[in-house]
């Protein structure tokens, strides 16, 4: 989780430098995994032309920020190789450190902060973010610049939204906060993936309202027989039919018969 918070404040940076006027409710954890997956997937030796896709990214991120793709590729390219590294020191920081876990939960939560500090410190710190912290002291460094990303650099709406409690924060933020209306805490893993469900199914709502009712067998219809001198007419019921009238005999020697007589060979 702390590399994902690492990863969404240098995103939340770079897009607020070179989109001022992008909307940022699509950066989220979904996108902030999918970029650390990226990342370590091609490794500690970074981008590169031949291992990474810059337009299948590109197309990723224009779908979550409009207009990320007119951002040029060497820019981006920067941007994922400088937190390429970012991520290579923390994970050799916390290495030496794992046999000290049990000191760190006892610890307040807000030992992670100078890891997520020195992250921001990368990119420009965006204007206001030391008059939140004067406000409110509790709040961390990126739960101000979060904060302030998301209300696109207004000071004024960024205090209302940390007051009235509506950001939620970046993802997986446990912070020393216990005084704000709410704790800035994003889904945990185990929660990930029903989160991710809830928030981009699709719910056919309209299917659920409506009442089945299923068509009836079709039967089939009776056959309608009738019967005239003892003989079937017909099956569709007709009442009537022809009646020829009876040849005489002298009338039928008058026909010619025009197909040929068979021809019989004996051998």
């Amino acid at each position: 989780m702390e590399l994902e918070r690492i990863v969404g404040s240098a995103l939340l940076a770079f897009v607020q430098t070179h989109l001022p006027e992008a909307d940022l409710s699509g950066l989220d954890e979904v996108i902030f995994s999918y970029v650390l997956g990226v990342l370590e997937d091609l490794g500690p030796s970074g981008p590169s032309e031949e291992n990474f896709d810059m337009e299948a990214f590109t197309e990723m991120m224009e779908a979550y920020v409009p207009g990320f793709a007119h951002i040029p590729r060497g820019i981006i390219g920067d941007m994922m190789q400088k937190l390429s590294v970012q991520l290579s020191d923390a994970r050799n920081k916390e290495t030496p450190r794992q046999p000290e876990k049990l000191e760190e939960k006892s610890r307040p939560p807000a030992a992670p902060g100078n890891t997520l500090d020195e992250a921001a410190a990368a990119e420009e710190e965006l204007p206001g973010v030391d008059v939140l912290l004067e406000v409110f002291p509790t709040c961390s460094m990126e739960q101000a610049q979060w904060v302030l990303a998301k209300a696109r650099g207004d000071l004024e709406e960024a205090v209302h939204m940390l007051v009235e409690g509506k950001e939620e924060g970046p993802p997986g933020w446990d912070g020393p906060s216990q005084d704000l209306p709410r704790r800035l805490r994003g889904p945990q893993k185990d929660d990930l993936k029903s989160f991710i469900l809830q928030k981009y199914m699709m719910v056919d709502r309209a299917e659920d309202q409506k009442t089945h009712r299923p068509m009836a067998p079709k039967e089939a219809p009776k056959k309608l027989i009738r019967y005239i001198d003892n003989q079937v007419v017909s099956t569709k019921g007709e009442r009537f039919k022809d009646v020829r009238n009876p040849e005489a005999e002298e009338m039928k020697a008058t026909y010619i018969n025009l197909k040929p007589a068979r021809k019989y060979r004996f051998h």
